[in-house]
């Protein structure tokens, strides 16, 4: 249950838990902005990935090694399984589940107590968040 002033009370506990939200409007944009870092990398990966020629002799038939290593670099570019792709496509998963976790509890709020409403948007505003809650927009 959520109160007037932004304390949230735990009904058979007794605690309370103070609510920010300045800190629930920035864990949202942090999320954002992780996931677009991620985006990023997945990115680059995919072009250093996708290079014709990477300068370590893979064009050399003499030089068998240069064209394994290469191979090797590719298949941690971007192939599935073990791979910068993979992974930062796993770190994603737990962003953006974390991100909607963190949104319905938000939601949630936003419902059941109007000053605490009004400082988030307040907040998210300051940040430049647009993407408030269903049914809260102005």
């Amino acid at each position: 249950m959520v109160r007037q002033g932004g304390q949230s009370h735990g009904r058979d506990t007794g605690m309370a838990v103070a609510l920010n939200p300045v800190a629930f409007a920035a864990i949202d944009r942090a999320c954002g902005e992780f996931l677009d870092v991620i985006a990023r990398i997945r990115a680059t990966a995919a072009e250093i990935g996708g290079q014709d020629h990477w300068g370590l002799g893979e064009g050399d038939a003499r030089l068998i090694s240069g064209a394994t290593l290469v191979s090797r670099l590719r298949a941690k570019a971007a192939e599935p399984g073990n791979s910068v792709d993979a992974v930062m496509a796993a770190h994603a998963r737990v962003v953006d589940d974390i991100r909607q976790a963190h949104r319905v509890a938000r939601d949630q709020l936003v419902r059941a107590d109007a000053e605490w409403a009004d400082r988030l948007g307040s907040a998210e505003s300051a940040l430049g968040q647009r993407d408030l809650p269903i049914g809260w927009r102005r």
